[in-house]
């Protein structure tokens, strides 16, 4: 996992258009996981359009990068909070920023 999280967090840059993002699921504890799990959280209020543009930038570059699958959930901070994401995933997550 730290090795992902390292060539992920060098590429840190692919994520400016997200205020969070974090690395959760089989990743964090799996030495081979099966894919990448990511939550990325953006301002309230976006471009649906660019989001979702963004989403598949993202999944693009680091599937070709890591060479696994990408899952990404984006939310806005409303919806973060109102969801209790990661509360729901007892602490089994990373911040990457």
């Amino acid at each position: 996992m730290n090795k992902m999280v390292g060539s992920i967090s060098e590429n840190r840059n692919i994520f400016d258009f997200f205020i969070k993002v974090y690395i959760f699921g089989s990743s964090i504890n799996n030495t081979h996981p099966n894919d990448i799990d990511l939550l990325l959280i953006y301002e309230d209020y976006k471009d649906i359009l660019l989001l979702q543009n963004e989403k598949n930038d993202i999944s693009l570059f680091l599937e070709k990068l890591l060479k696994l699958p990408i899952d990404i959930t984006m939310l806005s901070e409303r919806e973060l909070e109102e969801t209790r994401f990661l509360e729901k995933l007892a602490s089994v997550y990373k911040k990457l920023k």
